[in-house]
């Protein structure tokens, strides 16, 4: 007679198990080109590094007999329920290389987990597609740059296909991506313009983020949009208090601390450690989104401990779509909040509102 295991937790049929064995899956799958894409910083690569340093550098205080009930991952965040404190990010301009569907997948993936989605404006398939395939399409993030009638009309899209924010992103120059500067990489036409053309947006909003043909927008332009768009805009890129009280001084509805991954400018500070003053500079009741650096379930919740609301999910949902196109994208998601469900019990917290400072090593 066999003995029943006493436990089988590790014992899984799924396909992947770890966000580890993805990311692995994924570079098997890809090119090179395409993996260096994915995965690429800008210049050295110091702050691509940095990004993840920093959240190395934590270290939790695990209490003894802390009393938890099972740990309850969900949050409500701008009117929605979130069954984790997560959002897929507005990465794109080469998500289809990583899987055709691209965002029409992160978007039933997103629903399928209980999550919402952040549309890019640079994406393969237009905003009114991709809404419409996720119904969880709960943003937009659109470049202010060019005509600020264009900006207007393009957000009036975003609002007529469903989405109930705006996030904004600025563009100042073109980034130095040296690794796919080194592959001579390019995209060909049709991948990065399905949000432009007849019957969508005028091309010559991104035809001038990528020319630089005429100055790059102040406060002035940001602030006259945001009091003239027909959804609230969330304003990305904030890393100072400076941005939050400029941000909010235009109108802004929400912050995102972000310094894109990596991808805009190399010796950028590093997210993680600017979102803290954020936080203190906004105040307690303003909406906060944070990316760049959230490959772990534990790097949620120490984001979540340093003042975000919610985090945007970008390059490890990439390796997901890599690994294994809309089912990829899905179990990384699937994987975050499990492993989000397990820290928030090492770290004594029965809910997301347990989450603060508290769960840090005092003098860390």
């Amino acid at each position: 007679m066999t003995s029943p295991r006493l436990d089988d937790r590790y014992a899984v049929a799924d396909k992947f198990v770890t966000n580890t064995g993805i990311r692995a899956a994924a570079q098997r799958r890809v090119s090179p080109v395409v993996w260096n894409y994915l995965e690429c910083g800008t210049g050295d690569e110091v702050t691509l590094r940095a990004n993840s340093r920093v959240m190395d550098d934590l270290v939790f205080d695990t209490p003894l007999f802390a009393g938890i009930a099972n740990p309850d991952t969900s949050t409500r965040f701008l009117g929605h329920d979130l069954s984790f404190p997560a959002l897929i990010a507005p990465f794109g301009g080469g998500e289809h290389l990583l899987d055709a569907a691209g965002h029409l997948a992160t978007g039933r993936a997103a629903r399928d987990v209980g999550i919402r989605q952040i549309v890019p404006v640079a994406a393969a398939h237009s905003l009114e597609d991709i809404a419409a395939t996720s119904g969880v399409a709960q943003m937009f993030q659109i470049t202010f740059v060019g005509d600020t009638g264009a900006v207007l009309d393009m957000i009036a899209r975003a609002r007529d296909a469903g989405c109930e924010q705006v996030v904004a992103t600025y563009s100042p120059i073109l980034q130095w991506r040296e690794r796919i500067m080194e592959d001579r990489f390019s995209f060909r036409a049709g991948d990065v313009d399905a949000n432009f053309g007849p019957g969508k947006s005028d091309p010559a909003m991104l035809r001038e983020q990528l020319a630089f043909t005429r100055p790059r927008w102040g406060w002035a332009e940001a602030a006259e949009v945001i009091g003239k768009s027909p959804l609230p805009v969330i304003v990305k890129g904030v890393l100072t208090p400076e941005d939050v009280h400029r941000s909010l001084g235009a109108g802004a509805a929400g912050l995102y601390v972000s310094n894109y991954g990596g991808r805009s400018i190399d010796r950028m500070t590093p997210a993680l450690s600017a979102l803290p003053g954020v936080r203190a500079a906004a105040g307690p009741d303003v909406p906060v989104i944070f990316d760049s650096g959230i490959r772990r379930g534990s790097d949620i919740a120490a984001a979540l401990a340093l003042g975000a609301d919610v985090v945007a999910l970008g390059r490890a949902v990439g390796y997901g779509l890599a690994a294994d196109g809309e089912a990829g994208a899905r179990r990384v998601l699937e994987i975050l909040k499990r492993e989000f469900w397990t820290t928030l019990g090492h770290l004594g917290c029965s809910s997301v509102a347990d989450l603060g400072p508290q769960v840090f090593r005092p003098g860390i």
